[in-house]
């Protein structure tokens, strides 16, 4: 018989549910699951050896490729600009001298892209030729190398950048290899290390979604991160974004749509992995079917610092269409895809794409640091570095300018409020104060904001003198700034959420959310600071301060979206405290630490972190699986290291469910799994007619996991 879910636990589930959902209105939703993830292998070279004369000439060919024309944006007036085909023999071409070596793997495991790092930059070309999953070996392709991609020399706070590869190639994408052969000069090969990118399934907590309007909405359709498997990373913002720098990858023109979330992650892992950068290098990326597509994590309406542009990332937006066109021309869907993208970026920062803007090197091989460039506001790649990038779309440079210009007028009519939300200071008074600006483009006057924490609303107008706001919106005046005053705020830690309100065409801009302590008047308050992080699924270790002026030593509890979970004494070492909480449902959580009072004063909510916490799969083991008396019964243990609670076990007889609750007492098993409790035990049984039965135990899920098969079983009843 089966033993229903008692309502309580539905209650609490229900519960669980509903605040969950009233929490996503503000925070971004961690998606679990299995999925694609691209890791990859630095291996050594295979074994070289020398390349003879005779061998000259055809690898001279793979790096020989004249460049082509260009096809016109769609509905652009302007004619575009036409370029005859140049011949071959006309070129100034790289050379590839007999001193070089060539070596062979084949037969390795299956492989997506392939790259080479090395130390210093390779003197000759680089080609690579590579194993089909069929056995089969294509031709000889140049692997591009880009000296001038990079994070700026100065990318600002927090830019966990330039810790791998000082050089590499750009990476090839070749979908399902299984081999592949190099060639390159003999004075390259000692530093030089092969970069296999692969494609492994693997269950990760991936990056969330945005925060539902948090970001400005575009007019076009867009992929973002979620959409191609993007792994979670660290990026720094500029203030401001005033140049759009056109790439294309120098990689493979041979995928599908479907493969084109492949090719970003591949990109990616050959970035972070192997080339030492914090994410992948654009900020967006075009695919040659004209998908637009989120690179660079971080926001795509905020100035992201990139690492596409050596020397000018720095308040500047990177847009690679994927692709080689060096000698391959660009679909018009692509130059369409790459006007709407930049045309939304710069509209949003108030840029005229037709303009021109006195740029600042940060270093580059073109411009060292410093030097103040004169600059369209819409540049190729190789007209701010010693680069070809990025091929022939540099031909498209003017059309894609007048495109962009179009849709920049759009958006700027069209969008809503844009603005920041500085933060919230705490006053003397025991209120707090919300500082930010807010600018509609398309009507004028001040716009009206509300502020929302813990279901109250205060309403003002953002109408404060700020210079900065008019240097950049000039046309705007300069009274968009906002002081708002808060009061009525308990003493403690609060979250402040602020919404910009729309006037124009557009909607409601959401501008995000910042946390601060109401101060407590008396000044005899618990105050104190937490941290919180999640090594493993299922738990959070927190640790902090707590002082209390009054009294020694202070408790400090620590609760979990408003639940009570620990009580920890804070030592005489700093006053500092630190636990480790379990039993935590994966997802996202708030932890907070409350100072109790131990005088003058009142109890205190002395901080508050946000934290993402990873699912876990149920653990558990079988005792014994007998029949006895028509009856098949099985005991054993389990538990799920996302919940203090029992779970659900069922017994599968021949695909017939029976569940019971492990909430049985096992004195045995507090010593192996200290923390969880006694009761997580089971016993069940089911009568079934005599003959074999094949008997399987599993223990249920209760959050971000999947069920566990416990052990299976043939029994036979007498």
């Amino acid at each position: 018989m089966t033993t229903p879910i008692p309502s309580g636990r539905v209650v609490r589930r229900l519960a669980a549910l509903f605040g969950l959902a009233l929490l996503l209105n503000f925070l971004p939703i961690p998606n679990f699951g299995y999925s694609q993830v691209s890791v990859l292998d630095r291996v050594p070279l295979p074994a070289m050896s020398d390349v003879g004369a005779s061998e000259l000439p055809q690898l001279q060919a793979a790096v020989d490729e004249p460049p082509a024309t260009t096809q016109p944006l769609p509905t652009t007036t302007e004619a575009p600009p036409t370029t005859a085909p140049v011949a071959a023999s006309e070129l100034p071409s790289e050379v590839v001298t007999q001193d070089r070596v060539t070596g062979t793997a084949d037969q390795v495991p299956e492989f997506a892209a392939i790259g080479v790092l090395l130390d210093e930059a390779p003197t000759e070309p680089i080609l690579v030729r590579v194993q089909a999953s069929d056995s089969s070996w294509g031709d000889w392709r140049e692997l591009g190398v880009e000296s001038d991609e990079g994070p700026d020399a100065n990318p600002g706070a927090g830019q966990p950048e330039g810790n791998g590869a000082a050089y590499g190639t750009e990476p090839l994408w070749v979908e399902d290899a299984i081999g592949y052969e190099l060639n390159l000069s003999s004075e390259d090969a000692p530093t030089a290390e092969v970069a296999l990118v692969r494609d492994e399934t693997k269950r990760t907590v991936t990056e969330a979604v945005p925060v539902a309007g948090a970001a400005v909405p575009t007019p076009f359709g867009i992929h973002m991160r979620t959409e191609w498997g993007a792994r979670s990373t660290s990026t720094s913002v500029g203030s401001t974004v005033k140049l759009a720098v056109v790439h294309h990858s120098a990689s493979s023109n041979d995928y599908s749509p479907t493969e084109v979330p492949g090719v970003l992650r591949s990109i990616q892992a050959y970035h972070m992995d192997g080339r030492g950068w914090s994410d992948i290098a654009y900020n967006f990326v075009v695919d040659k079917y004209g998908g637009i597509w989120e690179g660079r994590g971080g926001g795509i309406d905020k100035p992201i610092i990139g690492a596409h542009a050596m020397g000018f990332n720095t308040n500047s937006v990177g847009v690679m269409v994927i692709g080689d066109y060096t000698a391959a021309q660009p679909t018009a869907a692509a130059l369409e895809s790459v006007s709407q993208v930049i045309g939304w970026k710069l509209a949003l920062h108030r840029v005229d794409p037709a303009g021109r803007v006195a740029f600042t090197s940060l270093g580059s091989t073109k411009y060292d640091a410093g030097v103040v460039v004169d600059l369209p506001r819409v540049v190729g790649h190789q007209d701010i570095g010693l680069t070809g990038c990025p091929g022939s779309i540099q031909n498209a440079l003017s059309n894609i300018t007048n495109r962009t210009q179009d849709w920049a007028t759009y958006v700027a009519a069209t969008l809503g409020p844009i603005g920041s939300f500085g933060g919230v200071v705490p006053n003397v008074d025991g209120t707090l104060t919300a500082i930010g600006w807010v600018v509609d483009l398309d009507v004028s006057g001040p716009t009206t904001i509300v502020a929302t924490s813990r279901g109250r609303s205060t309403s003002g107008v953002a109408n404060v003198p700020r210079s900065d706001v008019a240097a950049l919106y000039p046309d705007q005046g300069p009274d968009h700034g906002f002081w708002l005053q808060l009061s009525g705020y308990e003493p403690g830690w609060w979250e402040v959420c602020i919404s910009a309100v729309n006037r124009g065409d557009g909607v409601d801009t959401f501008l995000g959310c910042r946390s601060a302590v109401v101060p407590e008047r008396s000044g005899r308050s618990p105050y104190g600071n937490i941290a919180a992080s999640s090594p493993q699924a299922g738990v959070i270790d927190v640790s902090g301060s707590a002082t209390d002026p009054d009294a020694w030593p202070i408790e400090a509890q620590i609760t979990v979206d408003g639940a009570w979970r620990r009580s920890i004494v804070a030592s005489s070492a700093g006053n500092s405290f630190g636990g480790r909480l379990l039993g935590i449902p994966a997802g996202i959580h708030l932890v907070c630490a409350t100072g109790i009072n131990g005088g003058v004063g009142s109890n205190q909510r002395m901080d508050c972190e946000w934290l993402l916490v990873g699912g876990a799969n149920p653990i558990g083991g079988i005792d014994a699986i007998n029949s006895s008396r028509g009856i098949i019964s099985a005991t054993g243990w389990a538990y799920d290291p996302e919940s203090l609670d029992s779970i659900v076990v069922a017994m599968i007889i021949d695909g017939q469910w029976f569940t019971s609750w492990s909430n049985g007492y096992r004195g045995d098993w507090r010593t192996n799994h200290p923390g969880y409790g006694d009761s997580h035990g089971f016993g069940i049984g089911a009568k079934m007619s005599k003959g074999e039965h094949w008997t399987c135990l599993a223990a249920m899920n209760t959050a971000g996991g999947v069920d566990t098969m416990l052990g299976c079983q043939n029994i036979v009843v007498k």
